[in-house]
């Protein structure tokens, strides 16, 4: 298989970024007033979600957040102030500290889920038709591993 070219290596980062920041600026436009949290509230809470027990460890919840261990911090006692999770110490390692999802959270993710699918639907699902998606989805899946 022939490899990309550099210059095109830098144009498919460079498209990448601008969607990103494109799609996470309409989801924001579309989460803050309908769901009251910011996309990185939800993010967060995603991720307890599909979490067993919806409780990570802080340093697992930043590296599938994407945040660093500080940014997790203070984004979590923002969340713990709002009453959305709460801290969890772990019973065989005093050290270890988990993030978990209250029930406020657990209500406050299910309506921003709803807002999420929506916006994603409305800016990128209707722009795509299912082979599109599918490529674009294949392609980004082989990148991740």
């Amino acid at each position: 298989m022939k490899k990309a070219t550099p210059a095109r290596t830098i144009q498919v980062w460079e498209s990448l970024a601008r969607v990103h920041s494109s799609m996470s600026a309409a989801i924001e436009k579309d989460l803050l007033p309908r769901a009251g949290i910011p996309l990185s509230w939800y993010e967060v809470l995603d991720n307890l979600s599909r979490a067993p027990g919806k409780m990570l460890r802080f340093q697992d919840l930043a590296r599938v957040a994407g945040i660093t261990d500080s940014g997790v911090s203070r984004r979590i006692e923002q969340m713990i102030k709002a009453g959305l999770i709460d801290r969890h110490v772990c019973p065989t390692d005093r050290r270890g500290v988990y993030a978990h999802m209250t029930e406020k959270g657990k209500v406050a993710h299910h309506k921003a889920r709803g807002v999420v699918m929506r916006s994603l639907q409305r800016n990128l699902g209707d722009h795509l038709v299912p082979a599109e998606a599918e490529a674009i989805r294949a392609t980004l899946s082989r990148l991740e591993a």
